[in-house]
């Protein structure tokens, strides 16, 4: 008997009613993994890898990230990670600031080189032809290990970036292949992503 149900459980064929679909809409939370009410995470009984709550502590939020263009969060994705024991995934966030100055490098560009970080993106993707209407919709990253800098450039004559900075982010060795934050419905998750972004009251 294994000690972990590493299992296939479902058949491995595409939806024709509701077929998957690439890219990422253009708003996100980015939140310093720190300030995470680990404590009261929920997960769904029945699926371990789908949140229904995530909690911040105490006076404090997440802030908006928005990515302009016809690819939002380009290069943003999950990949396979071999390991001696155990295998595992690597997940990468990939954004622009088109922005600059010194407000900017002091409360963002400072903080992202050194701290660790959560990400709540919003798939193009909703999953709304399945059973669990829209639970396909909002992806984390972050969660286990926190997303680390891992490159971070300043292109003045960028054409890209009209000067501003390109950020890609890492999260290494985390044990499931995705996280989905869902709580009975499309609108019920988008209103519980948007608390996000205001002081919580908390319990601590």
């Amino acid at each position: 008997m294994g000690v972990c149900d590493n299992l296939l459980k479902q058949d491995i064929v595409p939806s024709c009613d509701d077929p998957a679909i690439p890219g990422f809409e253009q708003e996100g939370v980015l939140i310093n993994r720190k300030d995470i009410d680990f404590a009261n995470v929920t997960f769904n009984v029945t699926r371990s890898n789908v949140m229904e709550a995530l909690p911040l502590k105490q006076g404090k939020k997440g802030f908006k990230i928005v990515a302009l263009g016809a690819q939002p969060f380009n290069g943003t994705g999950t990949a396979f990670a071999a390991g001696t024991y155990r295998n595992s995934f690597n997940n990468t966030f990939a954004f622009v600031v088109l922005d600059d100055g010194p407000d900017v490098r002091g409360n963002i560009i400072d903080a992202l080189a050194n701290g660790e970080f959560v990400a709540v993106l919003e798939n193009k993707y909703k999953g709304m032809g399945k059973t669990n209407k829209g639970d396909c919709a909002f992806q984390v990253y972050g969660f286990y290990q926190g997303l680390k800098a891992t490159e971070m450039a300043d292109g003045k004559y960028s054409e890209d970036t009209d000067g501003g900075w390109t950020i890609t982010m890492q999260e290494t060795k985390t044990p499931k292949s995705g996280l989905y934050l869902f709580k009975t419905s499309y609108d019920a998750t988008q209103k519980l992503v948007e608390t996000l972004l205001t002081v919580a009251g908390g319990i601590r």
